[in-house]
């Protein structure tokens, strides 16, 4: 198997010029783009257990309008025997995230749905700092509480001259 060689004069503008050639963009939102968090969505239910009764009527019902709705997940249905259903979502950070859906009416169901189609993926935290900036100023954030003077309407009527 022959190997592609650049010739001399071009491989040495290729090694002088590396860092001015464009590099592809990391996938991330706001660069082209929306990439979607969820891109996996698993239901695993039980044939024949009771507690995933609900689970298949959801599946038979409005689990194929769910993916003709939202084409960029894909949707996985599984067995699971002698289990509770769950449904597992996998996230393009390489999380997951499983609920168990035992004793959840079938109604309520399109709700856990989209409640882990619409998460981030990220583990919840409590955040230290309330805003996050690429910037971060040395003031700090402006609230109208800081301000010293009280600034009223009356202040802004002329006063009577006094005589």
């Amino acid at each position: 198997m022959a190997s592609f060689r650049f010739p001399r004069v071009l491989n040495d503008v290729m090694l002088a010029h590396s860092n001015q050639f464009i590099r592809p963009a990391k996938p991330k939102n706001g660069v082209g783009s929306f990439i979607f968090p969820c891109r996996k969505l698993v239901f695993n239910y039980c044939e024949r257990s009771g507690s995933s009764t609900n689970m298949l009527k959801y599946l038979q019902t409005r689990a194929i309008q769910f993916a003709h709705e939202n084409p960029q997940i894909e949707v996985v249905v599984q067995p699971r025997p002698s289990k509770h259903p769950i449904i597992r979502a996998h996230y393009t950070n390489g999380l997951q995230k499983t609920k168990c859906l035992r004793g959840v009416q079938e109604d309520e169901i399109p709700e856990v749905v989209k409640s882990l189609r619409d998460h981030s993926g990220m583990r919840l935290r409590r955040w230290k700092k309330y805003v996050v900036s690429d910037t971060p100023s040395v003031r700090g954030i402006y609230s109208p509480f800081h301000d010293k003077d009280n600034h009223e309407i009356s202040d802004l009527k002329p006063k009577p001259k006094s005589r």
